[in-house]
């Protein structure tokens, strides 16, 4: 079935395929309402209860706008974003080139979302029964020294929707982002969001965990660093990876567009990431591994190798909603 869909849908240029498929999934919802997550091999992140360890990567619905739909796809939690304090167009297009014979895509998209206002009045009319991550980033004309105050207005609007909050400084398509991401820059974004979650559990009397999203990009030193740095900084967990900038080995025309790679040639990356982190982290800190997880085979490997949960994205575009559920019965073990 999920063939025949995808032979229309890569008719099409992918970002106009990217939105009928979000279209689509809020129809689904609105039609059908949302499921609960399937059962799985249940796990505890961050205080969390989720019913089975595979999610939606943040970047399929940046606006909240298919969550009920999606949720009928199985998946343990849902992290939509990335989203900033105010809407913003992103990059011009085109921004998104499939790269089929690597099973891989490129984007430039930018951070293209409506605002954080028009998230969270989406998410406060939601019925999704799984876990909800809003993963948050800064405007594009936002200043590098004043990024933290876009992550602090992020937090304290979704705190009342979002389950956990998922930190991007990672993303290749914003100018400057990932310079906030090295060991002696990480804590101008990560400890006013810190003090932002005190401050709402001291008003409000809850515990909004924080995860942090990395790049596959840093040397290993460098990931050392900044997983030393955040090992002792009060956050909840670690995501990895992001998209990548290296272009090693494709075989698809427009494989040198600017963006950020993602899809299966980043899975040795990512690999290589979450086994240097989970021997960094000595089981200080949950991992949760993205990229290039292309099978359930490749979900199982990823939570063997230490991580704690997995998320699917481009997988999902080019094996289809079948991949969710493969995932779910192979992590089940």
């Amino acid at each position: 079935m999920y063939s025949l869909f995808k032979s229309a849908l890569f008719r099409i240029n992918p970002e106009a395929a990217h939105d009928l498929t979000i279209n689509s999934l809020q129809i689904l919802g609105h039609c059908l309402g949302a499921l609960k997550p399937m059962q799985g091999r249940v796990c505890e992140v961050a205080g969390l209860r989720f019913a089975n360890p595979i999610g939606l990567a943040a970047g399929l619905d940046k606006d909240a706008q298919a969550v009920s739909g999606l949720s009928r796809l199985g998946f343990g939690h849902v992290e939509v974003g990335t989203v900033t304090p105010r809407a913003q167009a992103g990059n011009p297009k085109p921004r998104v080139f499939r790269l089929e014979k690597d099973t891989a895509l490129i984007n430039r998209l930018g951070f293209n979302n409506a605002g954080i206002d028009a998230l969270v009045a989406r998410l406060t009319n939601q019925n999704y029964q799984g876990v909800i991550g809003v993963n948050i980033g800064k405007n594009k004309d936002t200043p590098n020294n004043a990024a933290y105050q876009d992550y602090v207005t992020c937090i304290k609007k979704a705190a009342p929707v979002a389950d956990y909050i998922s930190v991007n400084i990672s993303s290749p398509n914003t100018p400057g982002l990932r310079d906030l991401a090295g060991a002696n820059t990480i804590l101008d974004v990560i400890k006013p969001v810190l003090e932002a979650r005190s401050d709402l559990k001291n008003r409000k009397g809850t515990y909004l965990p924080v995860f942090v999203k990395l790049a596959p990009d840093f040397g290993d030193a460098d990931l050392k660093q900044v997983l030393e740095v955040l090992k002792v900084a009060s956050i909840d967990a670690v995501i990895l990876t992001n998209t990548t900038v290296s272009r090693d080995g494709l075989l698809s025309p427009r494989c040198e567009e600017v963006g950020g790679l993602s899809g299966a040639p980043l899975a040795v990356r990512a690999e290589h990431c979450l086994k240097l982190a989970a021997t960094t982290l000595e089981g200080s800190l949950p991992i949760i591994s993205v990229g290039g997880v292309m099978s359930g085979e490749d979900a199982c490997r990823r939570l063997e190798l230490g991580a704690s949960m997995v998320q699917l994205y481009t997988g999902l575009i080019y094996r289809g909603p079948g991949l969710v559920k493969d995932a779910i019965r192979q992590t089940r073990c």
